[in-house]
């Protein structure tokens, strides 16, 4: 699926509507494509190195730059690495996209914006556009596994429920949440959620979940796919 024709002109309308904002002192970045099928790894935003921001205080816009994977995992970012180990591991394709477009490599930054209600109007609408690719991958007649490796991208999404709740979400996003006793974990119309730590990184999950979460994600595989 091409996100970069859905969500291009909508990201770069939110960052000149925010544009005198300390937080988009540097253009959005988002991935422009992801594939039709298989995993699908929710982040909430990129990060930003020093070198990535030397480069773009050089820039004279702010329009959002799109990255295509190679999916060669010598070449893509190294965030990636385990990405690829889980794919290999259960035999499925994989994408990568994040909640959130702002560059910001401390999460708690990313956090401090929803202490303002202009940071959480910024956050919100950025939600607003993801939701957008997000109701487009996700469906029920053809189902995908999703992966959530962050907390605050846990929070954006929804809410959860041991059942069908009486009343829809409004929430962030505002996907509710159901609890499969059977699969042992949530789905979301009919496509299955796992939410996890970090996978690289020094809040990375143990090596111990990181190989129960493959065999969690291949047992799926096998009953719903």
């Amino acid at each position: 699926m091409n996100i970069e024709v859905l969500i291009k002109d909508r990201i770069n309308a939110l960052w000149r509507e925010f544009g005198q904002e300390e937080y988009c002192k540097f253009s959005p970045y988002a991935n422009a494509e992801i594939p039709d099928n298989g995993l699908v790894f929710v982040g909430v935003n990129p990060s930003l190195t020093d070198k990535v921001k030397e480069r773009l205080l050089k820039k004279s816009n702010i329009e959002c730059e799109f990255h295509r994977l190679t999916y060669d995992v010598n070449i893509d970012y190294r965030y990636y690495k385990k990405f690829f180990d889980v794919a290999e591991k259960t035999k499925l394709n994989w994408g990568h996209i994040d909640i959130l477009y702002n560059r910001e490599t401390k999460q708690k930054k990313v956090s401090q914006l929803l202490k303002t209600e202009r940071g959480k109007d910024f956050i919100y609408k950025q939600c607003m556009i993801s939701k957008i690719v997000l109701d487009k991958i996700i469906n029920d007649k053809t189902p995908r596994i999703f992966v959530v490796n962050n907390t605050l991208t846990r929070e954006l999404l929804g809410e959860y429920h041991e059942e069908k709740p009486t009343r829809k979400s409004t929430h962030w996003i505002g996907y509710d949440f159901i609890w499969d006793e059977a699969l042992g974990t949530y789905t979301y119309k009919n496509n299955t959620f796992f939410f996890t730590s970090m996978l690289t990184g020094q809040r990375a999950l143990d090596k111990g979940s990181y190989k129960r979460l493959i065999w969690h994600i291949n047992q799926v595989k096998n009953k719903k796919m």
